[in-house]
């Protein structure tokens, strides 16, 4: 869903969903929420992701992972795994080929659990030899060399 202050799963998320509004285009972010179906339609969301895309209308190379979060109540149960499986497999499915997160202080938990689904290092590890090439200034060639986190599609 179109990411904005007032959506489903925008709470868990908390500031980074304001800051990323501030620096990117609203058009190119998404908020991805995991909620329980046997629950009532109005009952909160469990977890959520906030990521940036390519440009809209066209199908995005990249996303960049900004934040993925689980309510206070449902943490400790595997929740954030299942969203970051269930959100690589839609990236995946959308076209995209490439996701990075580029780690901030307290960023700890993200990292460790991006880590063990196999995101690498962004300086150790770029595009594959046929991603390489960039379209513009939409796929940030910077990332590449970035102190963070990548994985292929």
């Amino acid at each position: 869903m179109p990411a904005h202050t007032g959506a489903p799963g925008a709470g868990i998320i908390g500031p980074a969903l304001e800051r990323v509004l501030r620096e990117a285009p609203a058009a190119r972010c998404r908020l991805y929420v995991l909620t329980d179906l046997g629950r009532p339609a109005a009952a909160a969301p469990l977890a959520a992701a906030l990521l940036e895309t390519g440009m809209p209308r066209h199908v995005p190379e990249w996303a960049l992972l900004h934040a993925l979060a689980v309510a206070a109540p449902h943490r400790g149960g595997g929740l954030d795994r299942r969203l970051l499986d269930d959100l690589l497999m839609e990236l995946r499915a959308d076209g995209v080929r490439a996701v990075w997160f580029l780690p901030g202080p307290g960023d700890d938990d993200l990292r460790a659990l991006l880590e063990s689904a196999g995101f690498r290092s962004a300086t150790n590890h770029g595009l594959s030899r046929e991603n390489e090439q960039t379209d513009g200034y939409d796929e940030p060639e910077i990332w590449r060399w970035a102190p963070g986190l990548f994985r292929e599609l």
